[in-house]
């Protein structure tokens, strides 16, 4: 089979691979779609430490099972799954309280296990038996039920954040996960949704598929321009999707009374730590979070979010290339001129 196979800092190659074969417990998944991740684009550049090469990469995955091993009994050949990222060990305290995306072997399609951009890829028994791997029906297309793995990491980012309607979302970033979580706002009830990104053209596309408020932060002071735009409030939902420190701590400058900073977006190795006045956050009753993956749970509501119809992620969709088009595929990734690009491996 082919396979896209990292094998160091901007090293991803096609190459012939062997066909996995099915062991005792696992399934055997004919890949249909794989969407880069942000974090895809970091591990091309810089790999990562849960990562030895070589890997076949690739975590927002759906497909359709053509094999499955002794003593697999929820899984057929013929089922459409959705796969997401993060495996539960299933014995760790964070794994048997259902908190799996703080498991502290932390182990993930793409990183130890290989991902899905191959033809096929193989889900582990541990996966199988405790990760998320969920069935949905031959009425949802494979592309959109591949982003059930990112939309599953923004529904964790609201449920950490303690969201409830009728508060003001702010959202750092117009990339995919941006736009997402921006998505995801009017699931939740927000009445409004401010979002800041120094790309106009990114700004531009958001807006065209959603009802945002674009703020541009090289042309408006964002503090300033979300105090202003909630009458001095604040707002009650802020994310930080992106991984620039100022938006961290302007994020903290903003924020409503009991209102939550979500300090989505991880910043790189070795940036200088962010300055935080308590005092504000301590007057204000605010709550600092982060959040980090998703849980087989997550996944589970993303899927059915996406296959009942109450969160459509098909605009979100800008690019699709074959598995041989996957160097284009990343370029155009990382180009940042469209939104989510799926890998169709068997096309």
């Amino acid at each position: 089979m082919k396979a896209g196979v990292w094998r160091g800092p901007d090293q991803l190659k096609l190459e012939d691979h062997v066909e996995p074969k099915v062991e005792p417990g696992s399934v055997l998944l004919k890949v249909e779609s794989c969407a880069i991740c942000g974090s895809d684009l970091r591990i091309l550049k810089h790999g990562n430490e849960r990562i030895q090469a070589p890997r076949i990469i690739g975590h927002e995955i759906s497909g359709t099972v053509t094999a499955v091993g002794d003593g697999v009994q929820n899984f057929k050949a013929g089922d459409h799954v959705a796969v997401g990222a993060d495996i539960p060990c299933g014995e760790c305290e964070h794994c048997l309280n259902g908190r799996g995306n703080c498991c502290d072997i932390n182990l993930a399609m793409g990183y130890q296990f290989d991902g899905g951009f191959a033809n096929y890829v193989l889900l582990p028994k541990v996966m199988v038996d405790h990760g998320p791997v969920h069935k949905f029906s031959k009425d949802l297309d494979f592309d959109r039920a591949a982003l059930a793995e990112p939309l599953a990491c923004c529904l964790n980012g609201y449920e950490r954040g303690l969201m409830e309607p009728g508060r003001t979302v702010v959202v750092f970033g117009a990339g995919p996960i941006g736009v997402m979580l921006s998505l995801l706002a009017g699931y939740y009830k927000a009445p409004k949704v401010i979002l800041i990104d120094p790309s106009q053209d990114r700004l531009d596309l958001a807006a065209k598929l959603l009802e945002v408020t674009p703020i541009n932060p090289l042309n408006t002071d964002p503090v300033k321009a979300v105090m202003d735009l909630t009458e001095g409030q604040g707002a009650g939902m802020i994310f930080t999707a992106c991984s620039v420190r100022e938006t961290h701590e302007q994020a903290l400058k903003m924020v409503s009374k009991r209102g939550v900073v979500n300090l989505f977006g991880g910043l790189p190795k070795g940036t200088e730590p962010i300055s935080l006045d308590s005092n504000f956050i301590h007057y204000r009753e605010a709550y600092v979070t982060g959040s980090h993956g998703s849980t087989p749970e997550q996944h589970k509501k993303a899927l059915e979010l996406i296959e009942s119809g109450q969160v459509d992620v098909a605009p979100l969709i800008s690019h699709r290339y074959s598995l041989n088009q996957l160097e284009e595929a990343f370029e155009m990734a990382q180009s940042k001129t469209g939104l989510k690009v799926i890998v169709k491996p068997n096309e």
